[in-house]
């Protein structure tokens, strides 16, 4: 029967001169002991020393976790800007702490960024979303011009695909929501105006609010969160995964490949689910009128006259520009997803932001537009 290893001791012992520590270690400063060393170092580093002197010439054994007291005393000295000295140390040893004290001054604190340059880094940041915007823009451009002189080029099948599920999904939100919308305007209209004897004229409120504005507006929000957002994940993960870079090595456009068809599949449906939700939404209205002893026939008629074709063509044409907004924000925000597992989330809630906000803007500039034009 063998002894047991006797068991590791250090013993520490600490000088005062001045602002200056002087700290001797002797014994093993191994994994047993660091942790004794510790509490002994922690009373005299409360005085807040100005320098250290540290002599490892009476330790017999180190390892990788001793090296943890020099390197604790060296970071603590620097943080209070003071000096560090070791002794007592060579051969392997001194490599050892050598390699572990490189990198370990602490670098100087960043001073928080000014008003100016927080702005500048803003006007950058948008300057290359519209320049990565122009270029897509271009590029989506180019590959549709050579669709239309060679139609085969395009993939029908991803193409019809995209408008079941992006197109034919989206019907129930779409119709709940127009009808509602529809019904809360008549509710909030009908008071007011019946005031003043105007109750049928609520039927003309809400066929020009739902057809012109309402309708497109809903649509493209809606899609905007389910398409957008989509568009980006989709396209996301393919680039996170290296799918990307595979077709591009067999020769394929992603633009063409990926984001043409379900382009052409959110134009084809937009200005169509814009058209249901605004029928929804003006048959929202009845149901709030009919009750209130308007007839569906005299309902039908004022909604008849108060719309016109300029009007109902201006919904259309909303409905198509806000599709090419959010398929094309939704797409480039998953060519410009970045690395790591939070990257594809990233994308997709920048898609649905920055849609939202390119369909309020461009809501806002093309209701000027037709105001001044007299549609």
């Amino acid at each position: 029967m063998t002894d047991a290893a006797p068991q590791a001791r250090a013993e520490v012992r600490v000088g005062v001169r001045g602002d200056q520590l002087s700290i001797a270690i002797e014994g093993a400063l191994v994994l047993e002991t660091v942790g004794a060393v510790y509490e002994s170092l922690a009373a005299p580093l409360r005085r807040a020393p100005r320098g250290v002197a540290l002599d490892l010439s009476g330790v017999t054994r180190l390892d990788a976790s001793g090296v943890a007291i020099p390197v604790h005393l060296f970071r603590y000295t620097k943080a209070a800007g003071g000096t560090f000295a070791l002794s007592g140390v060579s051969g392997e040893r001194q490599l050892l702490i050598d390699l572990a004290l490189r990198g370990q001054d602490p670098g100087p604190r960043k001073a928080p960024p000014g008003a100016v340059r927080v702005v500048g880094a803003w006007a950058g940041d948008i300057w290359t979303i519209l320049t990565d915007l122009l270029r897509f823009s271009g590029e989506v451009s180019i590959i549709a011009l050579q669709i239309v002189r060679r139609p085969r080029l395009l993939r029908w099948k991803d193409t019809v695909a995209a408008v079941a599920r992006h197109g034919a999904d989206a019907v129930p939100v779409v119709g709940l929501l127009g009808l509602l919308v529809g019904a809360i305007i008549a509710f909030q209209t009908y008071d007011p105006m019946a005031k003043y004897g105007a109750k049928l004229q609520v039927a003309d409120v809400v066929a020009v609010s739902i057809v012109r504005e309402l309708g497109p507006l809903i649509t493209a929000i809606i899609l905007a969160g389910r398409s957008g957002s989509a568009f980006a994940a989709e396209i996301g993960t393919m680039k996170v995964t290296q799918e990307l870079d595979a077709l591009r090595t067999f020769g394929l456009d992603p633009v063409r490949f990926l984001v043409v068809p379900r382009m052409l599949a959110t134009l084809l449906v937009t200005p169509l689910l814009s058209v249901y939700a605004s029928i929804l939404g003006v048959l929202g209205g009845f149901l709030v009128l009919g009750p209130k002893g308007i007839t569906f026939m005299q309902y039908a008629l004022e909604v008849r006259a108060a719309l016109t074709i300029g009007g109902y063509m201006q919904g259309l044409g909303k409905a198509a520009v806000f599709a090419l907004l959010v398929s094309g924000i939704g797409c480039l925000a998953g060519l410009r997803t970045g690395q790591g597992p939070s990257a594809v989330g990233r994308a997709a809630t920048r898609a649905v932001v920055a849609g939202i906000v390119a369909i309020v803007v461009a809501d806002s500039v093309l209701g000027s537009f037709f105001y001044t034009l007299g549609i």
